[in-house]
């Protein structure tokens, strides 16, 4: 298999969790990392060099199948017949949720699922507590956990069941704690599995080089949740958006190409909406800001818009009404990415209080998810700047390295 395509940090990781070395250990990876890339490497070489079993398991259904498609692509590559492969890698669990690539690695036989060499399901699925089992137990001897920064430890020991020996067996925890946190029914936040890894004073592998964000905006996450660790190659931090016609009017200067990193100031207090907010101007501007970007030449479906809160949400899907640009929540975008993003803040009110986007994680998720462009929406006095530390080294940045802008005409 093909090691050279791999960069030194991801080379190491993979080295460390082939020689097993713990036998238990967390994979950081931030934004645009390659940590999939890395756990479907992981996944290959053990099966197919070490002869080992191996469960992919993650939250999320598209997590599996990301890591799966991709496992599939490497042993093609590899030159294993088609054939083999599709004995050899199965996906079980819901099937009604899988992506229609990955049709003909379905699975609910347990014989066929005993015979195949790498399997992927959900963590429920895995674990099942009530209903048939189609996973034997004892029987894997490593398990590969995606989305490690969301899932609590119960959560995610739960399907130590499937291990074939606990003196011999392997288990990787991918994620980054530094992203979404897992959330009780009580919507208090938890501590997941690599945070629980880190409070043992356990010195987690970071990938440090991120193929997904361009300059600045690859400093300031890098300075601010990374202690300065994240890097990007010089021709994707040169990265930028291109339009067929050159912005103009009051907006231009948000849209213009060469401000990759934007704060735009709005006027106007946010509304109350049953329990949660709205905010009627910052949405006026995000959808300003969408249809000059299509009036321009750009790809609607190159447009991302998250906001925190339901309210503002559906007001600002109102507004995009036709564009075929959708706004959504920021854990609906955590894995994702585009080329323009705009990020609406919502909140804005005498007390400087920020709600949930105070957390460090939500921000660090809304704030990279950019290839080209990224717009945050935020009001024109000091609820983003001082509602949090987060956001203050945040608003600090962008008005000293990028572009800070006033619409107070709005």
């Amino acid at each position: 298999m093909n090691l050279e395509i791999l960069n030194s940090s991801q080379h190491s990781a993979l080295t460390r969790r082939l020689d097993r070395d713990p036998s238990v250990d967390g994979i950081q990876g931030p934004a645009g990392t390659g940590k999939t890339q890395v756990a479907s490497y992981e996944s290959c070489i053990a099966a197919y060099d070490s002869g080992e079993r191996v469960l992919i398991t993650a939250l999320q259904n598209a997590a599996v199948d990301q890591i799966l498609e991709k496992i599939i692509d490497i042993a093609r590559k590899a030159g294993k017949p088609n054939e083999r492969i599709l004995r050899d890698i199965k996906r079980t669990g819901n099937l009604s949720d899988v992506n229609p690539l990955l049709t003909g690695h379905c699975c609910i036989s347990p014989n066929e699922l005993s015979s195949a060499v790498i399997v992927g399901t959900t963590l429920y699925s895995a674990f099942v507590p009530t209903g048939r089992r189609v996973l034997q137990q004892g029987s894997f001897d490593r398990i590969i956990i995606d989305e490690s920064g969301q899932i609590t430890p119960e959560q995610g020991w739960q399907v130590l069941r499937l291990i074939r020996n606990s003196d011999s067996a392997t288990i990787t925890a991918y994620g980054d704690d530094i992203q979404l946190t897992p959330i009780s029914h009580d919507f208090v936040p938890e501590r997941s599995i690599l945070r629980r890894m880190r409070a043992r004073n356990r010195q987690l592998m970071l990938l440090d080089t991120t193929y997904r964000l361009n300059s600045p905006g690859v400093k300031m996450t890098s300075e601010i949740f990374y202690r300065g660790r994240l890097q990007a190659p010089q021709e994707v931090m040169d990265r930028k958006l291109s339009l067929k016609k050159n912005p103009s009017g009051l907006l231009h200067e948000a849209i213009d190409p060469a401000n990759t990193l934007v704060y735009t100031q709005v006027p106007g207090k946010e509304t109350e909406s049953g329990w949660s907010f709205d905010n009627h101007n910052q949405a006026r501007v995000v959808s300003d800001l969408c249809h000059e970007f299509i009036r321009l030449g750009a790809d609607p479906s190159k447009i991302s818009v998250i906001a925190a809160y339901s309210p503002h949400i559906k007001t600002i899907n109102i507004l995009l009404e036709g564009t075929r640009v959708q706004c959504k929540t920021v854990h609906k975008m955590l894995g994702s990415e585009n080329d323009i993003v705009i990020f609406a803040t919502t909140r804005s009110n005498p007390t400087r209080d920020l709600g949930f986007v105070t957390q460090p994680e939500i921000l660090n998720v809304a704030t990279s998810r950019q290839l080209r462009k990224l717009i945050v929406v935020g009001d024109d006095a000091e609820t983003f700047s001082e509602g949090s530390p987060t956001s203050r080294k945040m608003f600090d940045f962008i008005a000293s390295k990028a572009s800070m802008l006033s619409f107070d005409g709005y």
